[in-house]
């Protein structure tokens, strides 16, 4: 039996650009195959990544560029829950009382080239040498110097029609732009792609292709009403991209990437930190080949590293990362062996309430500050450990210095 929400309309927060108002409406309609009997509403609003187009992504210097104006609705109640393009949800500064209710089924992941109409050329490769490609992001800059050296890296900001725009203005210099082939296929424009660059030259963005909803944590109506759209491996994928930003602490000035897979029982993590310019970097992988074995006794060789018979981690540390990742409900009434922390409890009839009616009921556990109702914890658990225990590998490598010289520097990308 599924569950019914306690309310009859929920107002949905969203950014104002056309690919957003595509991501909300295509979550409403998903949602009314479940909850036909339920309103909708949309309220736009703009953040500060939408007002300032100008200044690099990295420069602004606020991991919430495109979710804090949105969350202050959150926080006043004047919104239920917000849609977002996950890649833009920080995995470090998500406000206390917010949380990842759930995540779609996810897209392509993979970073698309998209040529200006003046040029003949298909691909990166055929465009000559000095040739101007846009782009705001660190990690695409950085990944994409180490294959294309001869090719300039130049700003370009704005939603999709806008940066489409300004790809097509001769006087502006671009050859062509960077963008999520995920966001193309949304807004209908595959046709627009020239070359879609695979994982093994450019890894992408933590949750690229995904699109995941926050909401208040302590608002378990919404988040029970949300698990509905639920996409297991998506979610599962994410947790673990998720933990490793947030053990590495990346924001936009940080040029990090992954890519996982996942095939319902093993989970493999790539993940690579770069510098600003690509010159220096470390990259690894971190597989656990059953998620579904408890990690209360570590399994063999998951801890070790693939170069050598080494402990990946301190055993301190990994008891610590095992602790913090065995996180009891906040409620102190609450049983602590009772493991069964996602069972759906249906409440009555749908009734209309306000949200600061909602009843104390405790928390729910999170992974990466995501919820994953009715997905097994040992799973879910194991996944954020995959992608933390990368991040310290990363660390060990020389993650450390890099991240210390990107922090010492100005960043300063080309506008």
């Amino acid at each position: 039996m599924s569950y019914a929400p306690l309310r009859l309309k929920y107002i949905i927060g969203t950014r104002e650009s056309q690919l957003a108002l595509i991501q909300t409406e295509s979550v409403i309609a998903q949602l009314r195959t479940f909850y036909p009997h339920i309103e909708y509403e949309i309220i736009k609003i703009k953040t500060a990544g939408d007002k300032n187009l100008l200044t690099p992504l990295a420069n602004i210097g606020d991991k919430g560029l495109f979710t804090k104006e949105l969350e202050i609705e959150l926080e006043k109640q004047t919104i239920d829950f917000v849609v977002h393009s996950l890649k833009d949800v920080p995995s470090t500064t998500l406000p206390p009382n917010m949380i990842i209710g759930a995540i779609l089924e996810r897209a392509d992941p993979r970073d698309a080239v998209i040529i200006a109409t003046r040029r003949q050329e298909k691909s990166l490769n055929e465009l000559p040498a000095g040739s101007v490609i846009g782009t705001s992001s660190t990690r695409r800059i950085a990944q994409l110097k180490l294959k294309y050296p001869h090719l300039t890296y130049k700003n370009i900001r704005g939603n999709m029609n806008t940066r489409w725009e300004k790809l097509n203005n001769e006087e502006l210099g671009y050859d062509a732009m960077i963008a999520a082939v995920a966001g193309f296929q949304r807004l209908q424009w595959t046709h627009r792609i020239s070359e879609i660059i695979e994982p093994d030259k450019v890894l992408y963005a933590i949750g690229q292709g995904a699109l995941g909803i926050e909401c208040r944590h302590n608002d378990i109506d919404t988040i029970r009403m949300l698990s509905v759209l639920n996409h297991e491996p998506s979610l599962i994928r994410c947790v673990a991209e998720r933990a490793f930003l947030k053990r590495i602490e990346g924001g936009c000035s940080i040029p990090n990437a992954v890519r996982t897979e996942y095939n319902g029982k093993s989970l493999v993590i790539n993940g690579i930190l770069l510098n600003l310019d690509g010159s220096r970097y470390v990259k690894d992988d971190m597989e656990n080949p059953d998620l579904t074995i408890s990690m209360t006794t570590p399994m063999p060789n998951f801890f070790v590293s693939q170069t050598d018979d080494d402990l990946l981690t301190p055993d301190d540390e990994i008891q610590t990362v095992r602790k913090n990742l065995k996180r009891k409900r906040t409620d102190s009434n609450t049983d602590d062996d009772d493991d069964d922390n996602n069972t759906i409890l249906l409440p009555p009839s749908p009734v209309k309430i306000s949200s600061t009616e909602i009843s104390n009921t405790p928390l729910l556990r999170h992974y990466a500050h995501v919820c994953g109702v009715n997905i097994n914890e040992t799973i879910l658990e194991n996944a954020e450990l995959c992608g933390t225990n990368l991040a310290v590998k990363l660390m060990q490598m020389g993650a450390d210095s890099i991240l210390e010289e990107i922090h010492q520097k100005v960043v300063n990308i080309p506008t």
